[in-house]
């Protein structure tokens, strides 16, 4: 189960923005956590709207999303609200700062918005965020005239078996708990191919049978690791960021998990680039894992044997 005591939402009160309210509100209600609400002002102009938000604004926010579900019954009355606005000079670096002195456990925002004189988050300033916050954030495409559903069906968690990746799968099995969802693990092999000048042959790797073997590995990480049965396993060769989007986008995948960091190929890492690539293209809200920073669950059993002897 994740633990979630107080959640961030930050906000330029455009439509962008507001579209990733409903995912912030149904995990506020659903883990009883408070919600925080901050919108940052950029050198002390006098903004067009502000903070406190009207329980009407909110529940127009609130009505963004796309389908009939858990927010239909979402008492917002009933939430513990904090709303808060301030000015700095870096709205990112402000939204960091206030996650770090609140205790914020989660980062809930969207990806797009206004710049310029009618500034707020674009994709670059929500990278910053991912970034920089000592927690995981969960981001939500904007660029459509709804909101994703907060009801999420199926779950894509990217595994390359290192340890970022395995926390990774630990969220997103707490996550499928959470919303009473599927769980599919996806493992990509980057085949190698050095250039001519190298003169070495290609490498023609990897066989089906080391794929079967990969999806039998992940199979079993299912079963020991999180006591599940019914899980989607899949090994494939390609691009890291274009197959998890490809799987995603083939599999009517409700929400990607990924880490931003791992490995990638034979033995380099996967740093922010392909969590950073994933995000800036996935057709679902994308939830990041930042596996040397805060958890939202608990370490397994043995790291949590070790941390006491």
């Amino acid at each position: 189960m994740l633990t979630i005591r107080r959640l961030l939402f930050p906000t330029d009160f455009s439509e962008g923005a507001a579209l990733a309210f409903p995912q912030a509100a149904a995990l506020a209600a659903w883990h009883d956590a408070e919600l925080h609400i901050l919108n940052v002002t950029e050198g002390g102009a006098p903004p067009e709207e502000s903070l406190p938000a009207s329980l009407d604004v909110l529940r127009e926010w609130l009505g963004y999303a796309s389908d009939e579900g858990p927010t239909d019954d979402l008492d917002l009355e009933a939430l513990s609200i904090v709303q808060n606005q301030v000015d700095a000079d870096s709205a990112p670096e402000r939204i960091v700062d206030y996650a770090e002195a609140e205790g914020i456990d989660l980062v809930v925002m969207s990806t797009h918005g206004r710049r310029g004189v009618q500034r707020m988050l674009l994709g670059s300033v929500t990278e910053e965020v991912v970034r920089k916050v000592p927690c995981p954030v969960l981001a939500v495409r904007s660029d459509g005239e709804e909101a994703p559903a907060p009801t999420v069906r199926r779950i894509l968690v990217p595994v390359d078996f290192s340890d970022a990746s395995k926390t990774a799968v630990r969220h997103a099995n707490a996550l499928a708990q959470t919303y009473g969802a599927d769980l599919d693990l996806l493992h990509v092999v980057e085949q190698v191919v050095y250039p001519s000048a190298y003169g070495v042959e290609p490498a023609y790797f990897p066989t089906q049978e080391v794929l079967t073997r990969v999806e039998r590995t992940l199979g079993e990480m299912a079963r020991e690791d999180l006591g599940r049965n019914q899980v989607q396993v899949s090994a494939v060769v390609g691009y890291a960021p274009t197959s998890i989007l490809r799987h995603a986008e083939e599999n009517d995948i409700d929400l990607i998990v990924i880490a931003t960091h791992g490995r990638s190929g034979l033995d380099r890492m996967l740093l922010g680039s392909v969590a950073e690539r994933v995000l800036r293209r996935a057709p679902t809200p994308v939830f990041i894992v930042k596996p040397e920073r805060a958890s939202l669950v608990p370490p397994p059993e043995s790291e949590a044997a070790a941390a006491h002897e």
